[in-house]
């Protein structure tokens, strides 16, 4: 289908998954985007899975506020299926695809995961996962060249040529 832009499509979905395969450098991102930004046809369930390959980099900030303070947490890549499950469905922030690399410092002192590999590739496109609900707040960024959207069945669903991968 032409004209499909996944920006526009995944501004505001709601974010129900994050896994990480190291092994084989995927990041899956479920995502369930709104009725009226859902650009496929449904047969009623909207949710999406995002695979993001070959990875290169991977950051994430997990942080909580108890008692004024600011908290960051940290977690293993094996981790992220729980720690995308705390936020129960909640809605991802745009811009998603194009952001730059966040600084040292700029969303928490240090990175609650980090990942990087040396390959060489995995570096083409980037992809930015920012989402706040009920006093926790992640973001996770990560480099990639390819990107795969599937339905629920596991069908491939089919992308403008322009989207990044």
């Amino acid at each position: 289908m032409a004209g499909i832009d996944l920006e526009d499509a995944f501004d505001g979905a709601l974010l129900w998954g994050l896994e990480l395969d190291p092994r084989y450098r995927v990041l899956a991102v479920t995502l369930e985007p709104a009725a009226d930004r859902y650009p496929w046809a449904s047969s009623g369930d909207r949710r999406v899975q995002v695979l993001l390959h070959p990875v290169s980099t991977v950051l994430a900030s997990l942080r909580s506020v108890e008692d004024g303070r600011r908290l960051l947490h940290t977690f293993g890549d094996e981790q992220l299926v729980e720690v995308a499950g705390a936020f129960g469905g909640a809605a991802v922030a745009a811009p998603l695809f194009g952001r730059g690399e966040p600084r040292p410092g700029e969303w928490a002192p240090q990175f609650s995961m980090e990942g990087r590999t040396s390959a060489a590739d995995g570096t083409r496109h980037t992809v930015t996962i920012n989402v706040r609900a009920g006093g926790l707040e992640l973001d996770l960024f990560a480099r990639f060249d390819d990107v795969e959207v599937k339905a629920p069945d596991g069908t491939n669903l089919p992308l403008d040529a322009a989207q990044p991968g």
